[in-house]
This record gives C-alpha cells, structure tokens and sequence, in this order.
C-alpha cells in the first residue's frame, strides 16, 4: 500500500510538473479585407510557414480560422509581437484579445470555481471528467426515462458514456444520435451536451414541443467523447485538443480523432505529422474514441434520423463534404434543414450561423465524423455544430454557457422537428 502511495504521489507531482504554462502568449485578432490577406492568412493556417523567423517562435494555432473576407480571425501565439509586425507588414490591423492567456485561464477557472461554490445549476458550470459520469450516473437511477452504458473504453482506460433518453416505444424507434467534446478544450460543448440532457429529462410531459421530440425520437447523448483529453486539459493543459494515444517513435502524444472516421482518410486539411493538432493517427478508426462513436451509430442503423457533432468556436452548421467541393446528391434536403436550425437559432438571441458544406463554410478536412455517417452510413441528417465564437476563443465563460448552449439547443430542436 505504501508502495501505491509514493507512486501515486510520484505521478501527481509528475502530472504538475509537465503542466502547460501559457504565460507570455497572446490571442489576436485581424480581419482580412483584401484576397491577398485572406490568401495569406490561409496559407499561414494549413502550413504555419515560419522559415526565416526566431527559432524561439513555437505555435501559431488559429482559434478561428480564415474562411471570407471581412470575418475575424483568432491567432493564438507565443510570439504576440512577431506576429503582429507580420500581420501589419500585410496590411492588416491586429488587436489584441488576450494580452496575457495564462492569466486569463487562471480567471476563468477561478470564476468557475467561485461559480460552483455559490451554488449555480450544474449545467451552467463547467465539471471534471468524474462529475459529468457522476452526474448521468445519479440522473439514471432517479429518472427511468434515463439510462447509461459504456460504448468503449479510452487508450487511459476510461469509459465513453452515452445517455439514452426514452419515453418508450421498443429499440425500432427513431434516434438521434448528439456527440460533444471530441476535442477536448471546447468545454462548450460538454456543457452543451449537458444543458440538452437536463432540457430533455426535466421538461418532458411539461413543454409540448420537448414531450413531442421525445415521443418522436429516442436521443442517444455522449457528453465526453474524448475523455482522456478531458481530464488533460482539466490536469495539465487547458488548451489541449487530441486524445492521448502514445505515437510510437515520436515524442508528441496524441491523435485527433475527428480526422480518424473512415472519410476519405489521410487526405486534404489532415496532418500525417503525429505532432499537428490535425493528426488522424495511422489509420482509420485505430483510435477507441472514433471505434466507440463508429460501433453505437452502426448499432443505431436504421433507426438514426440525425447525427451532429458539437464543436466550437466557428459559429458554423456544417454538412458533407469537407474533403472536396462536390455537394452531396442530398444537399438540397441537408440545405433545408440546416436553413430551419440557423433560423431558429438566430431567433434566440440573434446569434448568426452561416451554413453548408464543410469545404465552403469553414476548410477542407479528411476523416471526419459527419463525413462518415453520410458518406458510410447513408445518414442524410449528419452534422458538425460548432458553436458561438466569442473574444473568449475556447475558454468560453460560465455566464455564457445558458445563451450558447440555448440557442444551439433551439437549432437541434427545430432540425429535429423538420426531419419527416
């Protein structure tokens, strides 16, 4: 036992040691209004040139990306004053969002902490790994319209939870199947999933419009797809986005597992560098949390009416495809739902969501969950949801979690309400 102990003690103090300290590094902000700007800013995001300057400059990580012209974009950097010299020299303005993103990661945590201990709703506080299984755990054995299973386990051996909500009606009834937080820093979308866990569980039999989704559909919910990236960005580093598979003969750890879906695997706007935060691994789903995700949706077959991923911070409903500018010979249905779900969110709070395929809307990507459940699976109803974009980039505050996870709730809602 003692042994156990000093070992454990060992490994904590290990796990501090290695902790991620972002003092010094900056968020800006800069909005391309010529296309040799926005051409600029883009080459920068798929190939972070940055030959010929300091050897010290270590990332550029855009935390919104380049998409149009006269759209903001969020640069995360640890050279703040390098990098706002380049962006002058090209024309643009940058400001500064985050003059120092360790200090203001150090507030928001405080601010949660000082959340939960005055007594705010669960679902308007962020919560550890444990918790939210604590919570879908507790919230199974008090509501029998609730029920939990494990549907894989993670490299760290940890259970991926999905929550099945049900009035009834046997295993042929429609499903709709809500995966958040397969990168682990978008915090969000966690607490999104969450918020649409409780709508669904407390409001069933008192709000027409909930008592009527889930007399239509079963909804399936895995609130943390990547729970070893989790619990990292909890431990050791709050900006960390992949899993944490070991990459044999490389030194940097992890994979992303939206690149790891069978969908035109390995191809454009996916790293096979295992040190890019784009990595989709060595080869399509070798990573449980892909396998987790592809065996409940095969389980859901024929049942499964709509998929959506949530991300954030793009502010953006995505459809196929991502890895090439081909629309789908189902656009036209994908189009007019994804019309009604932007409707009914900017009716919310005002909140824009531009829409459409991935390659359009956003950037090309290969390997990707919505990909996959449309181009494999024959899901016509597949979706990435990336959420809000706010000056908070990924570190999205408390009081933001009820507006965000509202409105997006009020865009699924009106999807599902639109699927016949």
């Amino acid at each position: 036992m003692k042994r156990l102990v000093i070992f454990s003690v060992f490994m904590v103090a290990l796990a501090w040691a290695q902790k991620a300290n972002y003092k010094g590094y900056k968020l800006l902000r800069v909005t391309p209004q010529t296309t040799e700007q926005l051409a600029y800013l883009v080459n920068l995001s798929l190939s972070t040139d940055t030959k010929g300057w300091p050897s010290d400059f270590k990332t550029i990580d855009f935390w919104r990306d380049p998409t149009t012209l006269a759209e903001s974009v969020d640069i995360f950097t640890d050279n703040g004053a390098l990098l706002e010299r380049e962006l002058l020299s090209k024309g643009m303005q940058p400001s500064t969002l985050m003059d120092d993103v360790q200090s203001f990661l150090d507030k928001r945590q405080a601010e949660n902490a000082n959340s939960i201990a005055a007594g705010s709703r669960f679902t308007e506080t962020y919560h550890t790994y444990e918790e939210i299984i604590g919570y879908l755990n507790q919230l199974a054995s008090n509501n029998s319209m609730v029920s939990v299973s494990t549907i894989g386990v993670s490299y760290e051996s940890r259970d991926i939870v999905t929550a099945r909500i049900t009035s009834g009606g046997g295993d042929t009834k429609p499903a709709i199947y809500l995966e958040c937080g397969m990168h682990a820093r978008e915090w969000i979308a966690h607490s999104t999933c969450i918020w649409i866990i409780d709508e669904l569980t407390t409001l069933y039999g008192q709000v027409p419009e909930i008592t009527g989704l889930l007399d239509r559909f079963d909804w399936f919910i895995t609130p943390v797809s990547n729970p070893d990236g989790y619990v990292h960005s909890w431990l050791n580093d709050r900006l960390w986005r992949k899993n944490r598979k070991i990459n044999p003969s490389s030194p940097c750890i992890g994979v992303d597992t939206n690149r790891n879906f069978d969908a035109n695997f390995g191809g454009v706007g996916s790293s096979d560098s295992p040190c890019s935060d784009t990595y989709g691994g060595p080869s399509a789903f070798s990573e449980a949390e892909s396998q987790a995700m592809r065996d409940i949706l095969l389980n859901l077959q024929g049942r499964a009416k709509a998929v959506v991923s949530i991300h954030n911070n793009a502010q953006v409903w995505i459809s196929p495809y991502g890895y090439t500018t081909e629309r789908p010979v189902d656009y036209a249905e994908m189009e007019r739902i994804m019309t009604a779900g932007a409707a009914a969110i900017e009716a919310t709070y005002g909140t824009k969501y531009p829409f459409g395929p991935g390659s359009e809307v956003l950037y090309f990507t290969s390997g990707t969950t919505k990909d996959y459940v449309y181009g494999t699976l024959g899901i016509v109803h597949g979706y990435t949801l990336e959420l809000r974009n706010t000056p908070d980039g990924f570190v999205t505050p408390t009081t933001l979690i009820a507006p965000v996870a509202t409105e997006a709730w009020n865009g699924i809602k009106a999807m599902a309400n639109a699927i016949v």
